[in-house]
This record gives C-alpha cells, sequence and structure tokens, in this order.
C-alpha cells in the first residue's frame, strides 16, 4: 500500500475501531496555577460551539459536545471534550470529521520552586548587557523591571533602617532616594515589607517559578522538566497509534514552548515517519518543499507542506508489529507566546540561539538543510533533484528511500503564530510577539493591533474570549483562531 493511500477507519490490531474520520486537538495551557479543565472549556467554546459553518446542520443539535473520562491526559481529572460531526469537506473529510479537544495539564508537575530559584533566574535576566543580549522589543520591560527590582530594594533598607542611620557624621536618610521614604513611620515600612513578601510567595513564586521550572535546565529542575514531557509525549504516543486521522497542537503563553520540545521530541522519535520511498507521493511532495525553498517562496512553502503533510498522516494504520509511518500533526498554532524573545529567554543571546538552530537543537520553519556527502550528492541527481544539489532537507537512508533529519518536523507542520504587539508594557500582550524573525520566514505572524488597532489593556489571556453579546461578529481573535485550526479541513489560505 502507498503512500498516497487513504488511511482506513479500520484500526491495526488491537486498537479501537472508528467508524468515521477524526482529529484531535491538544490545548497546552501557560503559566500560573491553572485549574484542571478551565482553559479547554472556553477554548472549545470559541473554536466550535459558537462558530458557524462547522457543523453537519442535519443533526440535532449539531454544535452540541460531550465531556468524556479519558485516562489518556495523564490524570483523571481531565476529561475529553468532544464533538458531532462537522459537515463534509470534498478531497480533505467527505463524510464530515468529529473533534476530539484535550488537555495538556502539566501546573501540577511545575510546582515547588522556591523564591531563591526565582529569585535566581530574575536576576540572570536583570544583569544582562542592555545593548547586546536584551532585545529591543523587550528592553522597556527589562528597564521597569529593574525599577521594580530596585524599589523593592529601597523599601527592605528603608524597612531595617534606624533613625537617624548614621555613617560617621552622615546620616544616610538626608540623600536621595531614600529621603523620601523618612515621612513614613515603621509600621508603614513594615506593613509594605509584608505586602510584597505576600506577593512574592502568593504571585510571583507560583507562577513565575513555573516558568523557573521548566525553562531552565538546571539540577533541581531537570525531574520536573522530565515529568513534563513524559506526559506530553505519553499522550501524543496514544492519540497517534488509536483512531486519528489528524492532531493539531495549540499552545497559549508558556505552553508554546513546551508544544515546541514536544513537537520536536517526537518527531525525532518516529524515524519510519520521516522515511520516504523514491517514486512515491510523499516523494514528490518532498521536492517540492525543497523547491520552494530554493524559490524562496513562502506561499509555495506553505503549500508544500500542506500537501506532504496530508500524505503522511494519510498513510495505512498500522497493523500488528507493523512500525507506524504516518506522522498525524499537520498543525501548531501559539498564542501569546514567548517564543517571541527565544534569545531571552531560551539562550544567552542572539548569538547562543543561532548556534543552538544551527545545532538541530532548536528545530526552524522552514528546516535547515543538511549539507549532503558526494554519494548523497550523486543519489539526489539520480533521484530527480536539481544537479549540483548540495544541500537538502533529507539524506539517502537505504536503497530508494530517504529520510528527513530530526530536526525537520516543519518540513511537515505549519506554524501560525497569533500574538498582539504591546504598547507601555501594560497594554496589549507584552509576552507575545512575532517568531518567524526568530524560528524561521515559514511561520505566518498574524499580528492582531494590525487587524483591529491597539489594545488598551492586557490581553494576554484573552486570545479565545468571545464577547458579551453572543450575536455580536466575532472579534479579530476569534476569528483567526478559527481561520488557524480549520476544524473542517486541512486545507486552509495563508
Amino acid at each position: 500500500m502507498g503512500d498516497d493511500q487513504t488511511s482506513k477507519t479500520q484500526a491495526g490490531a488491537g486498537l479501537p475501531v472508528s467508524h468515521f474520520p477524526k482529529q484531535a486537538i491538544i490545548v497546552i495551557h501557560g503559566m500560573g496555577e491553572q485549574m484542571p479543565m478551565d482553559t479547554i472549556k472556553g477554548f472549545v467554546r470559541a473554536a466550535w460551539e459558537t462558530a458557524k459553518g462547522l457543523a453537519d446542520e442535519g443533526l440535532p443539535n449539531p454544535t452540541e459536545v460531550w465531556s468524556k473520562p479519558d485516562v489518556r491526559t495523564g490524570s483523571l481529572e481531565l476529561r475529553r471534550i468532544t464533538t458531532r460531526q462537522s459537515k463534509p469537506v470534498q478531497g480533505v473529510f467527505p463524510t464530515g470529521v468529529r473533534s476530539d479537544f484535550y488537555e495538556l495539564y502539566w501546573a501540577d508537575l511545575s510546582g515547588g520552586s522556591t523564591w531563591n530559584q526565582v529569585q535566581d533566574w530574575i536576576s540572570g535576566l536583570l544583569f544582562r548587557n542592555p545593548r547586546t543580549q536584551v532585545p529591543p522589543n523587550v528592553r522597556l520591560a527589562w528597564i521597569v523591571l529593574w525599577l521594580i527590582a530596585l524599589s523593592v530594594v529601597l523599601l527592605l533598607v528603608a524597612a531595617i533602617l534606624p533613625d537617624p542611620a548614621t555613617v560617621g557624621s552622615i546620616n544616610l536618610w538626608e540623600y536621595w532616594p531614600l529621603q523620601w521614604l523618612r515621612g513614613f513611620r515603621g509600621w508603614q515600612l513594615t506593613g509594605a515589607t509584608a505586602v510584597l513578601s505576600w506577593i512574592g510567595s502568593s504571585f510571583i513564586v507560583p507562577y513565575f517559578g513555573r516558568v523557573v521550572r521548566y525553562t531552565r535546565a538546571k539540577p533541581d529542575n531537570i525531574a520536573a522538566r522530565k515529568n513534563i514531557r513524559d506526559r506530553g509525549m505519553s499522550l501524543l504516543a496514544e492519540l497517534h497509534k488509536r483512531e486519528y486521522d489528524r492532531i493539531i497542537i495549540v499552545g497559549h503563553s508558556l505552553g508554546s514552548i513546551l508544544a515546541y520540545d514536544l513537537i520536536s521530541y517526537f518527531w525525532a522519535n518516529c524515524p519510519d515517519a520521516r522515511v520516504i520511498g523514491e517514486g512515491t507521493g510523499a516523494f514528490a511532495a518532498l521536492r517540492e518543499v525543497e523547491k520552494a525553498l530554493d524559490d524562496g517562496s513562502v506561499a509555495a512553502y506553505r503549500a508544500a507542506q500542506t500537501k506532504l503533510a496530508r500524505i503522511l498522516r494519510t498513510r495505512p494504520k498500522p497493523r500488528g508489529n507493523e512500525p507506524d509511518r504516518r506522522w498525524l500533526i499537520t498543525d501548531f498554532i501559539t498564542l501569546g507566546s514567548p517564543l517571541s524573545h527565544a534569545e531571552f529567554l531560551m539562550a544567552a543571546n542572539k548569538d547562543d540561539l543561532q548556534k543552538r538552530k544551527d545545532d538541530r537543537e532548536y528545530p526552524t520553519s522552514p528546516p535547515l538543510r543538511e549539507v549532503l556527502d558526494p554519494k548523497a550528492v550523486k543519489a539526489a541527481e539520480e533521484a530527480g533533484f536539481p544537479k549540483g544539489t548540495m544541500e537538502l532537507v533529507a539524506f539517502p537512508f537505504g536503497e530508494k528511500s530517504w529520510q528527513l533529519h530530526h530536526a525537520a518536523p516543519f518540513a511537515a507542520v505549519r506554524w501560525t503564530n497569533i500574538f498582539d504587539p504591546a504598547r507601555f508594557v501594560a497594554f496589549g500582550d507584552l509576552i507575545s510577539g512575532p517568531v518567524a524573525p526568530v524560528f524561521g520566514e515559514g511561520i505566518v505572524d498574524v499580528d492582531l493591533k494590525k487587524l483591529r488597532g491597539q489594545s488598551w489593556h492586557f490581553t494576554h489571556t484573552e486570545y479565545w474570549k468571545l464577547p458579551s453579546d453572543p450575536d455580536e461578529i466575532p472579534p479579530s481573535h476569534i476569528e483567526q483562531l478559527r481561520n488557524a485550526l480549520n476544524l473542517i479541513a486541512q486545507d486552509r489560505p495563508l
């Protein structure tokens, strides 16, 4: 059975039987003390229940959903939310498709950070050269962070200084910036210090401690990082081997970094899915990907990605002990993603980030190409690549076969990033930003500010927030989210 054959609804031996096409949407929450199911319920309402033109109107209660127990998420606190069938789309899902929404919940695995760990992380951000190690788009926030840190230090010093506080003949209270605090009484300064301590223990450590827990590969964080990734990898493996025909991954905030890692690791751990035989439809699609890279056309590259992804996901489902040659993840959607600030959060500086990408540690879209050895150059010419081809995203792998390298998931996974530029730190979403300049021009950045103007409130948690009036035309952020998901078909325009 060839690469172009559409997958059967009959699952392999020992797997459940699905009588209709199904797709899984995995939503990964961001930082903070999230409650199980809080994120996904609002997300499903925005993506499916209130959307028009998706459901099969011939069914009763066409946008109805069900919440079902499902142990594949790794926690009995979580449930799978499943929909009715969508309306049919010829050429993709001609009988419609059902969607199962899963929440990858990881807040329970990322707790336990201490104030010292958070302080160490914040210090690492503060003590950087602002000209070479702080990107321009976060420089104002970096300055604000410094002002906050200095204010906290001043309050702490003022709370413990006696009055008068003399060094020789010098009274420290006479000097700016302590002078303006002298009018406060001791109990007021002590109270302010207590409030700051409460904020630190109740907000900063629980929220930003999770950032430290996941983004920093330090000895006391390794176990937590492993447990978080293991839960995500297990979910992907379970969904991949069962009844699904397509997987979409959505990452919000810090969850987008976790999602990015999971796609990278899962792709590297699926060697059979990355092997493509010459003379197949998948190989023709691979050649289109390479041609788009030669031409430098983003539109052509996205079209080639779509074609390759469709062929890889519709390979036959494995039977018995057969290797699984399918790759089901077609789309990666990031919302309010700090990946825009990767050189600030995930690397020492811009050069360090670039080296990590060059070393294939951080996959890019489009993928970096491998330099072929002389024998591979000859094989590439015989396989139909242009004469003199020296670099490809794949390399010869056995007789008349090629394998995409381990850092090339975005040859088949489309990446859409929705962000809301900030102004004066507090308005819009400071955490978000464009990702294409960081991880490659194959990413489609959706700038909400260009679509509906500057936000004048903090919007980091509003990427799937619905208007209070159900009859109101969906705002641009909801429209863009639905367009990126495209639940009823794999194909969509840029």
